[in-house]
């Protein structure tokens, strides 16, 4: 059990829904992997898009019109944005690990890079398999360690605040998977981990860049602003890991497809 609060995530992502679609190139890029496959597996039915967002899922599952969508996510500022975008259907705000559906409601779920904000990653993939249908299907994504190591090294010369969200570890996501997989509603699974990187020019626009898609939701942090000095001791531990690109940024992404029988 992680410990996570969520109303400090809902807040985050509230205050960031204007900014979120010029700053999330990760998440796009993943879930582009993951629509991809929904495309190609799935013909028709009732899709959930669990941690919406500002519905980027949805709007291109849309191509096809055999598709029923709907939106959903803890954060109102970004369901209401979703709307905007036209992206689905139907929208609900509502938690990924307590979803406000029906047994067998849904042919397919797709969660996009939301359930490294859960309390519980195999409670959350438990609670998206109970929606689902015999026969359906899942395809998510969520961020596993070492992401974010060089963010995470940099402020540990800075002070011993936590600055960066401790991520499940690749061993604990083969625990969780192992047990799933002797879960008598699972059929089987497929998972494939893999690294993405980021590149900033300098530490503000990286810090910048997590406060503008939301990811600023933590426990136990001290509230107030960073000082000048502060900023600089982190920069500059930070500037080891720079080359002619730029700052380097690192993501690792654990991208999960099941069947349920």
């Amino acid at each position: 059990m992680r410990l996570v609060d969520k109303k400090e995530i809902a807040t985050a992502f509230n205050r960031a829904v204007q900014t979120y679609d010029q700053q999330a190139f990760l998440q796009r890029e993943v879930a582009d992997s993951l629509i991809q496959q929904v495309l190609q597996n799935i013909t028709s039915g009732k899709i959930l898009d669990a941690g919406c967002g500002t519905g980027y899922v949805s709007q291109r599952l849309q191509q096809n019109s055999q598709y029923h969508l709907t939106a959903l996510d803890l954060s109102e500022n970004m369901l209401s944005q979703a709307k905007i975008n036209q992206s689905a259907h139907d929208y609900v705000q509502g938690d990924i690990e307590a979803l406000p559906f029906a047994d067998e409601s849904f042919n397919c779920v797709v969660s996009n890079l939301a359930m490294q904000w859960c309390h519980s990653l195999e409670a959350a993939i438990l609670e998206q398999l109970r929606v689902l249908k015999s026969g359906g299907q899942l395809y998510l994504s969520t961020l596993i360690q070492p992401s974010l190591w060089e963010l995470k090294k940099a402020w540990q010369t800075v002070d011993d605040e936590q600055h960066v969200m401790d991520f499940i570890s690749g061993e604990m996501l083969e625990h969780h998977l192992a047990k799933l997989e002797l879960h008598p509603s699972v059929d089987h699974i497929v998972c494939r981990c893999y690294a993405k990187e980021l590149v900033f020019k300098d530490i503000f626009s990286l810090l910048k860049g997590l406060q503008n898609i939301g990811a600023t939701a933590l426990p136990q942090r001290k509230k107030g602003l960073m000082g000048k000095a502060q900023l600089q001791k982190l920069a500059d531990a930070y500037a080891i890991y720079q080359d002619e690109n730029g700052l380097p940024f690192t993501y690792y992404v654990a991208e999960l497809r099941m069947a349920k029988l």
